[in-house]
């Protein structure tokens, strides 16, 4: 890989004086974050959600949302700025802040078409395509060939699923689909070719007129699936810019470049795939079931050997490898483990070799896996390494499993207004300095970030049955009372049924010593117990 100066001068080279550049960060596939990406080789910042400017006098500012405050400050280079957004703020907004409209900002060709237009609204844009060797993901694992069938856990194949969405779109001749989780939902074919993910870098072609059907991706599997046919990735530019006819897309996946391959676009008005792809059917809801129980079984066993002295990356070679012991074939994201004053860092994921579980400690593990379906398992426990809890933890750790109890009872299926219950409970403890700074959940699929759902105050979803997402309330902060930093966060992932009654994928038993049951009530306090029971059973 070049050295840093090699590359700052590289992109100072496209600069002239009071122009500005976007970093790439995210994968244009993946949509996420990646070791290797410009943005975290010049800054550092290993999070999975950020954006950085660089301008022509080198300086760069990165800016990042309130779950990376404190990691971002570990993290980047000295001589990197930081910009911290606060609750709700977007990225587009502080960038209006600190530079002046109609500034040039140089994008990377492969830039979402969304982000493209939203920033197009602002500043003068100016598109760049990256030398490759300035952008190496380092979790994706090009040499993977590791493609399955889902058998005997996605009832319906390829060309049921392909049919059912040719009857709901019937005026639509030709789409593309650039979603991974929707490709792989119709394809029922998984692979763990980039890190924390069972998709694919891939693109779908569908023709319903023709019923000529093409996957775009790295490589051909060795495997048949009736009426599907294969090419590389490196052709699809060719074969799109050879259709005259008109093509529907979803303007919110589809990139900058891939867009302007288009000869005739037509958007994508309501997007049903993604609807569809989210509501599982039984047989997935059976696997993620077992998939969780898996991970409870590894959490358990981790539990189990917990002892003074272990380091916070000792603890996650640990929980990993009871992981793979329970037949994981990867975790479904970075493991997030930290240890007392580290657990206020919401995605933490430094993994200090010199922070040590002691004797009272406070430690939080968010984590999860993929087994042989490729459906993501996630859950955030907060444990307590000791038997007397200082009266703070057991607090706030209680008002956090309130939250999570009053919307894991309710019949709520507003998704704004779950959050909304959750913050009514937890906002209160602002006052000690402790603060509720992310949204209350997220779907979960083949991605362990799978949209819809999302559970946010910014949220207008509306949670249907037999979607599955989690509820993860947390607080963190630092005690204005006494002066103890830390943070507690409960994640359990669930599903709803026809009756819109909830039920837990999760089950793992709450921590007993960190709850104060002076502050449940009756009903929450039978809850508790039943949950409590409940895993206890199984194993």
């Amino acid at each position: 890989m070049s050295s840093l100066k090699e590359q700052i001068k590289y992109y100072k080279n496209i600069l002239k004086d009071d122009e500005v550049l976007l970093l790439k960060s995210k994968d244009s596939f993946f949509k996420c974050h990646y070791l290797g990406s410009p943005l975290n080789v010049l800054t550092n910042f290993s999070g999975t959600e950020g954006e950085a400017i660089l301008e022509k006098n080198g300086k760069i500012t990165i800016f990042v949302d309130t779950r990376y405050h404190i990691l971002v400050e570990k993290q980047v280079f000295k001589n990197v700025s930081i910009y911290k957004l606060d609750l709700g703020e977007t990225f587009i907004e502080a960038f209006k802040k600190r530079y002046k409209k109609n500034t040039i900002m140089h994008v990377p060709c492969d830039i979402s078409l969304k982000e493209y237009w939203n920033l197009d609204k602002y500043f003068d844009l100016r598109k760049y395509c990256l030398d490759k060797k300035y952008d190496k993901n380092l979790e994706l694992d090009n040499k993977s060939n590791l493609f399955l069938v889902d058998s005997g856990i996605e009832k319906n194949d390829f060309n049921f699923k392909v049919q059912k969405l040719k009857k709901i779109n019937q005026d639509i001749e030709k789409m593309l689909i650039f979603n991974l989780d929707e490709i792989s939902y119709l394809t029922n074919l998984r692979s763990y070719q980039m890190r924390y993910s069972s998709n694919f870098r891939s693109i779908l072609y569908l023709d319903f007129s023709s019923c000529e059907y093409i996957l775009f991706l790295d490589k051909i599997p060795k495997i048949n699936i009736n009426g599907l046919k294969f090419m590389k990735l490196k052709e699809f530019q060719g074969f799109i810019q050879s259709i005259n006819s008109q093509i529907h897309v979803n303007i919110n996946e589809i990139t900058l470049e891939n867009f302007l391959a288009i000869k005739k676009v037509k958007e994508l008005k309501q997007n049903n795939l993604s609807i569809i792809s989210s509501i599982k059917p039984k047989s997935v809801i059976e696997h993620m079931i077992d998939a969780s129980r898996r991970t409870d079984l590894a959490i358990l066993n981790f539990k189990k050997q917990l002892k003074e002295g272990l380091s916070e990356f000792d603890l996650v070679q640990i929980f990993e490898n009871e992981l793979s012991r329970q037949g994981a074939k990867m975790p479904s994201f970075k493991t997030i483990l930290s240890i007392d004053e580290n657990t206020a860092s919401i995605h933490y994921s430094s993994y200090d070799k010199n922070k040590l579980l002691k004797s009272e400690s406070l430690l939080l593990l968010d984590c999860g896996g993929y087994f042989e379906g490729g459906y993501a398992t996630d859950i955030t426990r907060t444990f307590y390494y000791g038997s007397n809890p200082k009266q703070i933890y057991k607090t706030i750790y209680t008002m956090v499993l309130k939250a999570f109890f009053a919307c894991y009872i309710s019949g709520e299926t507003n998704a704004r207004k779950l959050d909304l219950m959750a913050r009514e409970i937890l906002m209160p403890y602002e006052k000690d300095g402790f603060y509720f700074n992310h949204g209350l959940g997220h779907g979960i699929g083949t991605s362990v970030h799978q949209n819809p759902p999302r559970l946010s105050m910014s949220s207008v979803d509306i949670i249907k049955p037999y979607q599955t997402h989690s509820i993860e309330p947390g607080l963190y902060g630092k005690s204005k009372n006494e002066n103890l930093e830390f943070g507690v966060r409960l994640e359990n992932c669930v599903y709803s049924d026809i009756n819109y009654k909830k039920h837990t994928l999760t089950k793992f038993p709450f921590e007993e010593v960190l709850i104060d049951y002076s502050l449940l009530n009756d009903s929450e306090k039978n809850v508790l117990q039943n949950w409590q029971e409940e895993f206890m059973k199984e194993v």
